[in-house]
């Protein structure tokens, strides 16, 4: 009888100055928040680590002119009084908030 060894998953290594794979995506990063702004739009936080660049939802319309055919996928998580939408744009989150809706009674 075989038996089933579960091998827990390896921590992922911290970001590194020296990882061959951070200047790129460190480029990558600057260069898409670069063209936000040179689109007009207002960023509010750029979180590095999470590849998360957040932006003003009134916004949205220079997003989607500007950058709609790089849109790759969109969710919304909604905590608390605010629900917060993202989308990925070359392999770059794009994050923006709404106030959740009451429903009618």
């Amino acid at each position: 009888m075989a038996h089933l060894h579960l091998v827990p998953p390896q921590p992922k290594p911290p970001l590194s100055l020296l990882a061959h794979d951070f200047q790129p995506m460190l480029a990558a990063f600057n260069q898409l928040t670069r063209d936000l702004r040179n689109a007009g739009a207002n960023i509010l936080s750029l979180n590095l680590l999470d590849k998360r660049i957040v932006i003003s939802g009134d916004d949205l319309d220079i997003i989607s002119r500007r950058f709609g055919h790089e849109i790759r996928s969109q969710s919304s998580k909604t905590h608390g009084p605010h629900t917060r939408h993202s989308v990925r744009i070359r392999d770059m989150s794009v994050s923006w908030f709404s106030r959740v809706k009451e429903q009618d009674k």
